[in-house]
Parts: C-alpha cells; structure tokens; sequence
C-alpha cells in the first residue's frame, strides 16, 4: 500500500511570526513523489489567514502538478479529489489520487526522409532507442528517441533536419497512446576547403597539408573534425588549436573549415635532478628545436648522468605521409652503464619509421648498428650488430585521478645474422600492464614481462641483448639486473629468457598521496626449470608535479641472507 505523506508548506511570514502554517496531505503517492509534487509548487503568498480563492489556487497548482509528474510515468487519467478545509484557524488541503492503469504505447510510426533515409546510422539509433509497442508509453523515452535523431543528424552533417510531424495522440479512455514522427535529414553536407593559419609563420604550405584527413567534397562529420583536432594536438607542434567548422556560412551543400594554430616555442631546453635506487643520483638535461626547418624537421639531444648509466643521445626526425602520424627518426648513441653485474660502452646508430598500425597501435621498424664492449660475468668481448626489428604498442588510459586506471602493451622482434653481425640471434620481447579500479580510490596493478632469445653461443651476444631481473621496476627487493644465471665464479652472467609478474594493490589516503602492498616473481634463465625468485613489500606514492615519486620497502623471499631494501624510483607502476 501505497505510504501517506504529511507535508508542512512554509507561510511567507509577514503576519504574526506565531502563525500555524497551511498543512497538505496527499494520499495514493508514494513518499519521495508526494514530496517532490509539494517541491516543485510554488508556495509564495499562501499563510493561514490568505482568502479562499488564494488557498484554491494553491490546491489547484498541486493537482496539476501530480498530473505532469504522474504522465512522465505513464499514467494519464488520474483520478484526483481535493478538499479543502479549516482547522485550528488555518488551511487544511487533502488530496486523494488514484493513478489509474499506465497507458500503454499503442502505434508507433516513424518516417525518416531525405538524403539520410539510406543512412545506416539512422537506422542504429532507432533499433537503439525504438520504444516497444504494448509496453507504458514514456515522455522521455520519447524525447530521448528525438534527441537521439537530431544528435546523428549534427554529427553526420545533416545540418538542415527538423521534425515534419511530431505527434504523440494520447487516449486516456483507452489506455493507449500512438506516436507519429516524420523526420526530414535534409541534404548531408560535404567538407568544403581547410584553411590553416599558423601564428607565428614557421611551417610551410606542404608542411601543413600533410595534416589535412579528408578532401573536398567527403562527407561531413563532427566525429572527422574532432578527429583532425586531436591528430593537431598531438603533432607536437602547437600549443593551441582552434578547428572551426563555418555551419553558419554553409553554401552549396559544402562547409569549410577554418583551423587556426599557434606554434609551441622553438627551441625547448629542460634539465632536472633526481635520484633511484637502480641509478643513484642523476641528472638530466635536454634541448629541442621543433622547427629545423619550414618542411617541420625536428632535433633533439638528452644528456643523463649517473654513478650507473652516463649517456648521451641525439636524433633527426623528419614527419612522413600526409593524414597519418608518421615519422622518419635518424638516431645516435653513446653510452657507458656499470651495474653490478656488468658493464659495458656502447655506440648506436640507426634509423626507424615510426607510424600508427592497425587497432590504434603505434609501430617502429628499425635497422640499428650497435658496437658493444662488453664485460660480463667471465665474458668479455666485443660485439658488432646489424639489427633489423620491429615494436608495437598500444596504451589506453581510462582514468588518471585520484588513481591512473587503464592497460598497456608493448611487443619486440629483433636480431641479427651473419655477415653483417659477429653472432646470430632472433629475440622476442613483450610487456603488459593492467591497472583495474576497486572503487574510487584504489586500484590494483598488474605486470607481465617476458623474453626468450634464440642464439647459438651466449657468450657472445652483448649485455643489452642479455636478460637480467632485479630492480625498481623489475623483482623488488633485489638491486638492479642481480638475478639471472650465474658463472661458475657465482657472476650473474645474464639468460637467454625473462619472465616477471606482479601484483600490487594501492589505496588513495589524502590528496596526491597513496599507500600500496606488492608482490614481484620471476627471474632471468637460460631453461624455464630454474627456481623463481620473489619479493613482498609495502610503499608510499605521490603524484608530484614532476611526475609520480614512489618508495617501497621491499623483502626477497628465497634469500634469507637479505635484508629489507629500499627503492626510490620516479614513474607510474602502471606504465
């Protein structure tokens, strides 16, 4: 049964401040309707000594409230009984309400004309949004339905729509209703020109085509427009981005697009400190010129510097094919990196064309020589490579506060053969990360990383090639690249083969910082029958304005001899 409600309606008290105030009570609604009913009816003037026809006119405002709030539930022939009264020198209102049966929907027929009336994608929105014959008859069902029809006629470019014919025929005698929509799509329109105007002027006319995606005269859509702004935004070279589609000047069934850009700086210097337990302290510093030239070429140079890794990287990138994100990168490297299990001086020079794949993915094809003065374990020799490879990824980032929320994925093919290599190899590499909400402020992380090479002799393939564990963001509770097979001397030398997981559950505390628990497995081998080695710990997170900071306190688990180590590192776990 349904509850009764009494409900005190506040008096304008410009009387007597000890005035009682004019009661209402609706039966035959429930409570959280009653008292939106007496919410949403204005009250303003009514008090207990106000004249009948003001009391009257109060009570009539709530029956025609209760019709409009019982027709957006379907039922449209209430039956309502209003009386009126006195009582301890005020009004007393009572309302008895019977809904009734809900109407049902009876007939429904919509007509779609126009250059859309083949368009699938009309078609979509009405299987999505078509109410069911025989089922209550919704006002805002139908308003959605609507919505739906003009939102893929705007965004597919049908710019003239409208409704012909909107009628909802309601028979409350019978208990049904019949909705009539004739919709007319108009003419889809076309894209027009695209006009750039990039302040200040730096880049050329054939520079600024190659961000051009679609022609004059293709269809026009707001989903192709948003699209070319992201693919501005993201081009690295402009810190503004203005896509202005000119509807309003729409003529001859073409809109043009009028893009305005500014540039980023040209030239970017950036440099910084900081410190990681795989690494020690370190600094960093780095320059960019964005414009080499009027064609877009760019250039850069990293320096890092560290007790483990001094290294110093150049690149030359020139963008490729108009309408996608492609790119030509020439690179250079000269690296020294001492750990302790090895250490090694290392020359590169390569080249790779960097591009979108299928599935959103980005692709790198690369040919890179490397020389590798290697010293590893009871290896020492010096290594010649040519190697031709191939890397895909993909990320996809759901949520970013309080916690990142999303998954990654990263995959490597690459080796070398004789002559054109002192040793033949083939390599496989991936790594994927799953980071899944549980709740609003915490999250849990999972990592997997895995490799196996195919190499005849071991000895000669150089550290980098090697697979080593341990570390900040490999097996937490080891120092960097510790695990792994081992010289009859007990050296870590490094294994053909790498498999590590972890799991690792984080809570947001307060602001930016945040509290996790983990655990990390797996190791280095050259056979899959080798002991696992593990680590369990506890850390602290803040999302910093440099960057995410994170310490952890970890504990290896099959190495008594431990003790607990602390890692400092600078990054998302997820990432």
């Amino acid at each position: 049964m349904l509850s009764r409600l009494l409900l005190i309606i506040p008096a304008m008290l410009i009387a007597s401040p000890s005035l009682a105030r004019p009661v209402a009570t609706i039966d035959g609604l429930s409570t959280d309707l009653a008292a939106r009913v007496i919410e949403r009816t204005p009250t303003d003037g009514i008090r207990c000594d106000s004249p009948r026809w003001v009391a009257r006119t109060w009570s009539r405002d709530l029956e025609d409230e209760i019709r409009r709030s019982l027709r957006a539930r379907s039922f449209y022939a209430p039956q309502i009984d209003s009386r009126l009264g006195r009582d301890d020198d005020c009004w007393q209102l009572t309302i008895e309400v019977d809904r009734g049966e809900p109407t049902l929907l009876r007939g429904f027929d919509v007509t779609i004309i126009g250059d859309g009336g083949d368009d699938p994608a009309f078609a979509a929105a009405l299987d999505n949004l078509r109410p069911t014959a025989g089922q209550p008859f919704r006002e805002d069902a139908h308003e959605a339905l609507k919505r739906g029809l003009r939102r893929v006629a705007l965004e597919r470019g049908y710019l003239d729509s409208r409704f012909n014919t909107a009628r909802v025929d309601v028979y409350p005698e019978e208990e049904a209703a019949d909705v009539i929509l004739e919709f007319s799509t108009g003419i889809r329109y076309r894209f027009g020109e695209t006009r750039f105007t990039v302040e200040p002027d730096m880049l050329g006319p054939g520079m600024l085509e190659r961000f051009r995606l679609f022609e004059p005269g293709e269809h026009y859509s707001n989903q192709d427009v948003e699209r070319l702004r992201r693919r501005l935004l993201q081009a690295g070279y402009f810190d503004s981005v203005d896509v202005n589609p000119q509807t309003e000047a729409r003529s001859n069934g073409s809109i043009d697009l009028e893009v305005d850009l500014g540039l980023r700086p040209r030239h970017e210097f950036s440099g910084g400190f900081g410190f990681a337990t795989d690494f020690g302290p370190r600094l960093k510093a780095a320059y960019e010129n964005r414009y080499l030239n009027r064609r877009g070429h760019q250039g850069s140079v990293r320096l890092n510097l560290s007790p483990v890794l001094q290294e110093l990287y150049s690149d030359y990138r020139m963008p490729l094919r108009r309408g996608d994100d492609a790119w030509l990168v020439m690179d250079a490297t000269v690296s020294r990196e001492d750990t302790d299990s090895a250490e090694s001086i290392t020359q590169a020079v390569g080249i790779r064309r960097v591009r979108s794949g299928p599935w959103g993915t980005r692709v790198t094809e690369s040919l890179n020589l490397l020389r590798e003065d290697f010293d590893v374990a009871s290896d020492d020799d010096v290594a010649i490579l040519l190697m031709p490879g191939i890397a895909i990824s993909k990320t996809r980032q759901i949520r970013q506060r309080p916690l990142e929320i999303g998954w990654r994925l990263d995959g490597q093919v690459r080796g070398a053969a004789a002559p054109l290599a002192s040793t033949n190899f083939l390599q496989f590499y991936g790594r994927g990360a799953l980071a899944l909400p549980l709740g609003e402020r915490a999250r849990a992380v999972g990592r997997l990383e895995v490799g196996t090479t195919l190499a005849a002799s071991l000895s000669k393939l150089p550290t980098s090639i090697r697979f080593f564990a341990g570390g900040d963001r490999s097996i937490r509770g080891y120092g960097l690249d510790a695990l792994g097979p081992t010289d009859p001397d007990g050296d870590v030398r490094g294994g053909r083969h790498l498999a590590v997981a972890s799991i690792e559950l984080e809570q947001a505390v307060r602001g930016n910082w945040s509290v996790a628990i983990f655990a990390d497995s797996g190791g280095a081998f050259n056979t899959f029958s080798e002991p696992l080695s593990s680590g369990v710990g506890i850390g602290v997170r803040w999302l910093s304005p440099v960057g995410p900071i994170r310490l952890d306190l970890a504990h290896p688990l099959d190495d008594d001899g431990r003790s607990i180590r602390l890692h400092i590192g600078v990054g998302s776990s997820f990432q």
